[in-house]
């Protein structure tokens, strides 16, 4: 798949972009990144962070699939957050410093690229068979046996993937309650 394909997809979304950074500052950060955790980040990603870092589709209901079993997806379906940066002055968007944040708790072989519901990461992974897959990491170990769940097979299959949840007509729905009304001296005591 081409870098144009992601472009292609994101250009359906609402971006609002958090952080800034130059190109070139951000191209040395992620070369400063790799070297320092001896790894190479996914060409398709790297590209994708340089255009698109440090920032959120603009949408409440912005879900993925997974391709484990996750016992925190709801039908199969997970929540994305934002997607962090390099090189950004504010470091809650920046993938060095959640790297850093998390390095106690999460695995060697994947870096945090985009938050999901709760603190949970949406990880790349960067050594071994992992690399360029594309993990959800649970940080509080919910199932107690497993924290890392494949979500995809590569990066650009993880983009191709998000979609937003349209409001259910159930949402819409009569509940058949027509109003309520307190009695003062309920309020009152």
């Amino acid at each position: 798949m081409s870098f144009h394909e992601i472009t292609e997809k994101m250009s359906k979304f609402d971006l609002k972009y958090y952080a800034s950074s130059d190109e070139q500052s951000s191209k040395k950060e992620i070369k400063a990144f790799e070297d320092e955790f001896k790894i190479n980040l996914d060409e398709q990603y790297k590209e994708f962070v340089l255009r698109y870092g440090g920032s959120s589709i603009q949408a409440d209901n912005v879900l993925f699939p997974v391709l484990e079993q996750n016992p925190l997806a709801s039908n199969n379906l997970l929540r994305l957050g934002l997607f962090y940066g390099f090189g950004l002055d504010d470091k809650d968007f920046d993938v060095k410093a959640m790297n850093v944040t998390y390095e106690e708790q999460m695995p060697d072989w994947i870096v945090p690229i985009a938050d999901s519901d709760g603190g949970d990461q949406v990880c790349l992974g960067v050594k071994g068979e992992a690399t360029g897959k594309v993990y959800f990491w649970d940080h509080e170990l919910t199932n107690g046996v497993k924290d890392t769940f494949l979500v995809a097979n590569s990066f650009s299959e993880f983009i191709q993937s998000l979609f937003i949840e349209e409001a259910s007509d159930e949402d819409d729905e009569d509940d058949g309650i027509l109003s309520i009304e307190l009695d003062d001296d309920l309020l009152n005591s």
